[in-house]
């Protein structure tokens, strides 16, 4: 297993729609151009152990799913439950980290790593879906957190009305602040700067390339 602290890497995380794959393709079309190998890496909140949960949520209605304009919502109502919402975070930690451990097997020691979702955002994603916004100073969210300390980090920032011209299956979207509110809250609480996306995405990328010394 490939250790981050061993390789060159990129993280730029933030909510849906914000721009991170639009801006990392950038990056990483700037990295490619100077001869050195990229591995794209995405994960975000992978099903292993906590599927069965998930389908029990679902009948509980805990997981509520919506169509609007044949775009299908999800919420999570976790908070409704103490026991869920300790283990479902729970159960996604053992899940990122068996996803991780797989693909972290396959990078090379002289490629350049660009997460476009990450543990952060699985983080992000847990503290949302349970209203638990301390979740990042409990040990199960420092676990999270410790997987990606050795990237360099950016969280990506748009408006809520930005969000929801930019992205359309945003527009029912009933998380958005809530979202916006949390990344906040890891970029204060983590000292990761955050990067505004809600002018011209060209001087997005400059400063984002800036930022990351590229």
């Amino acid at each position: 297993m490939k250790k981050l602290a061993e390789v060159d890497s990129y993280y730029l995380t933030g909510p849906d729609g914000s721009g991170k794959t639009t801006i990392l393709k950038e990056v990483e079309r700037i990295i490619l151009k100077k001869n050195v190998p990229t591995k794209h890496i995405w994960i975000r909140s992978p099903k292993i152990f906590s599927k069965p949960l998930m389908a029990i949520c679902r009948l509980t209605g805990l997981t509520k799913y919506t169509i609007i304009d044949g775009i299908k919502y999800g919420t999570h109502e976790f908070e409704r439950s103490t026991i869920v919402s300790f283990l479902f975070p729970l159960l996604q930690l053992i899940d990122f980290k068996l996803k991780w451990f797989q693909l972290s097997r396959q990078i090379n020691s002289n490629e350049i790593v660009i997460f476009d979702r990450f543990s952060l955002d699985t983080l992000a994603d847990l503290m949302v879906s349970t209203k638990r916004l301390n979740l990042h100073k409990s040990w199960i969210g420092k676990m999270f957190i410790d997987i990606s300390k050795d990237c360099n980090i950016l969280i990506l920032y748009v408006d809520e009305n930005t969000t929801k011209q930019r992205k359309k299956d945003t527009l029912f979207d009933k998380n958005i602040q809530l979202k916006n509110e949390v990344y906040g809250i890891l970029s204060q609480d983590l000292g990761i700067k955050i990067i505004n996306n809600n002018g011209d995405i060209h001087n997005t990328v400059k400063e984002v390339i800036k930022e990351y010394k590229i």
